[in-house]
């Protein structure tokens, strides 16, 4: 493949990032029916009524969302090799956990949404069923959010220590910022005691806060991402250098000792 290919397929990879976040908002919040959530402490009939109300904008919804989560695994393949340049050696632990975060990231919400699209499958089946999958995929999102705070730790920390750039892929700000949004999950914990208050699914802490943090960092990183890789272009990094010479030839010693045998 050639490096002007290469490069394609790296700045296609950093868009499907904002791709993603903009798709999630429309189908997954606004059509299906998310801005606001719905309220844990509901009666079991009113999440069967939600879905049966607007039950064709919360299927198209859902299982568009339910697609386009995957657009979140090129950006985080990106990440992953971009982070191996900086953390280079045989063992780069951070962009390996970046990495399976966001693949982990992926099968989390992907189980969640899978919930609420089998709930709107049958919207005329027990009440309580409806209720129970609905809560379901609400405490496995908000639950099981480590996984996307440890990526996004992982990558603040490996870009807030790469000394060897002039210009690093993102500011010492934003890394910080990255740190401090995948934090904001910590609160959702309580999410599966708390049925009420800041701290439901719909809550402030539980939801409000969070969720934004998560996607206005998905903006800030890809806009950071994309200008690395054109300041990398434009000096020349993004293609592969050359192995040292001496890495390229076999010791004379291994040599003779093959030809003897």
């Amino acid at each position: 493949m050639d490096e002007q290919t290469k490069i394609f397929y790296q700045k296609l990879s950093i868009f499907m990032g904002p791709i993603f976040v903009t798709t999630f908002v429309i189908f997954w919040g606004w059509l299906g029916n998310n801005l606001p959530p719905p309220h844990p402490d509901w009666p079991a009939q009113a999440f069967t009524d939600r879905y049966v109300n607007n039950l064709a904008e919360i299927r198209v919804g859902f299982l568009v969302a339910l697609v386009t989560i995957c657009l979140y695994l090129p950006w985080t393949a990106y990440v992953t090799t971009r982070m191996k340049r900086i953390e280079t050696g045989p063992y780069p632990v951070l962009a390996y956990t970046q990495l399976l975060g966001g693949c982990l990231t992926v099968i989390v919400v992907s189980i969640s949404m899978w919930c609420w699209v089998v709930a709107a499958q049958r919207p005329e089946r027990m009440p309580e069923i409806t209720q129970m999958l609905t809560d379901a995929g609400w405490l496995m999102n908000d639950t099981l959010y480590m996984c996307t705070t440890m990526q996004m730790w992982a990558m603040a920390l490996c870009i807030l220590h790469d000394k060897k750039a002039k210009v690093p892929v993102m500011p010492n700000w934003a890394c910080y910022l990255t740190i401090f949004c995948g934090a904001t999950f910590f609160p959702a914990s309580l999410t599966a005691i708390l049925r009420d208050g800041p701290f439901a699914y719909d809550g402030l802490l539980g939801y409000w806060v969070p969720y934004p943090a998560w996607l206005i960092w998905m903006y800030i990183a890809s806009y950071f991402l994309l200008g690395d890789l054109k300041r990398r272009v434009e000096v020349g990094e993004g293609e592969e250098a050359p192995l040292p010479v001496a890495s390229t030839l076999r010791p004379a010693a291994a040599v003779a000792k093959q030809t003897i045998s």
